[in-house]
């Protein structure tokens, strides 16, 4: 049977509009100097479909949780509506070091604001509306950023979840899984009835990116 993955990222990027050179040196310099969490970059794919979503949307408020080196970031931010901004938390002081370094050399300084500290606490003082959502930070504590967010998350508006393969952990025996793999399997199983008002679908691109809507 034919496998998906044989797809290697070099023919999707080779068969699909480019990236800016900023994204391309984004990638490079984070596999230089961060080479053990260079995974954790959206990369090619992925950003591609974050920048397509937010493209859709045209969000005026975006809310990331979980910075790294700020590539996920600037995919988000192309379809940002005239007046929109990103607020993106990130707990890690050199990433965030490393990120703001990169927003400021792209089109969107001044519109993507970094937050430094734990997101759980973060979140108390964010009274925003919610078009856009991307959660890629700790996957343990998607769940509670879910409970928090949603009555502040607009109708129409998306949350998108990454890992939710836990790089295939989900599949193992609960007693060979981690806690945070525990955790992620069971997000999964709840997401489809945790909300009345969403629709929820999983796209097996790369880790696995859960997708909601609020529909009301």
């Amino acid at each position: 049977m034919w496998n998906p993955a044989e797809i290697s990222e070099d023919w999707l990027k080779s068969h699909s509009s480019s990236v800016s050179k900023l994204l391309e040196e984004i990638e490079q310099d984070t596999a230089e100097r961060f080479p053990s969490g260079a995974h954790m970059l959206s990369g090619f794919s992925q950003g591609r479909l974050l920048s397509l979503f937010s493209r859709l949307l045209k969000p005026s408020r975006i809310l990331e949780i979980g910075t790294f080196t700020g590539y996920g970031s600037l995919c988000l931010a192309e379809g940002l509506a005239p007046e929109g901004k990103l607020i993106s938390l990130e707990k890690n002081e050199e990433y965030v070091k490393t990120a703001k370094a990169w927003f400021a050399r792209s089109p969107f300084e001044g519109r993507i604001f970094v937050l430094q500290g734990n997101a759980a606490e973060l979140l108390i003082n964010l009274q925003e509306q919610w078009d856009l959502v991307y959660l890629d930070a700790d996957k343990a504590g998607n769940k509670e950023y879910l409970q928090r967010l949603w009555a502040n998350i607009n109708q129409g508006g998306l949350v998108i979840i990454d890992n939710v393969f836990a790089r295939g952990a989900i599949l193992k025996p609960e007693k060979e899984q981690r806690n945070f793999e525990k955790s992620v399997g069971q997000l999964n199983h709840e997401l489809p009835t945790m909300f009345p008002d969403a629709r929820q679908f999983i796209l097996p691109l790369r880790d696995g990116l859960s997708i909601l809507q609020k529909t009301i």
